[in-house]
């Protein structure tokens, strides 16, 4: 008489290689996230140093000291004179704002 089915040794067989699968693919998750997060802080920084350049060449004073609040200043000045940002906080990548043009205001989106 044939039985069908699976033995017991191969279904343990199947879920270890499943564990094994998974345990990687976790591994290699969080190791994107982190680097995820390192790209984003340097394109923010990247930004915000564009910023600078620009508000040098528009002739605009820049502190040392650039604050969201700050950085929000300036944004709504260059706005005003044509250019459009959408920005983060480059300290923590969790405020981010957007340019509203029908209250000609920086809004958090």
């Amino acid at each position: 008489m044939k039985r069908d089915g699976f033995t017991l040794i191969e279904l343990v067989m199947v879920l270890t290689v499943v564990f094994i699968l998974a345990a990687v693919g976790a591994w290699r998750i969080s190791g994107m996230r982190e680097e995820a997060r390192a790209v984003a802080q340097s394109d923010a920084l990247a930004t915000v140093q564009r910023m600078q350049s620009l508000a040098d060449m528009e002739g605009l004073s820049i502190m040392a000291n650039n604050t969201l609040g700050r950085i929000l200043e300036l944004q709504t000045k260059l706005a005003a004179r044509g250019h459009y940002y959408y920005q983060m906080n480059p300290t923590n990548l969790a405020a981010q704002v957007a340019y509203d043009s029908a209250l000609r205001q920086w809004r958090k989106p």
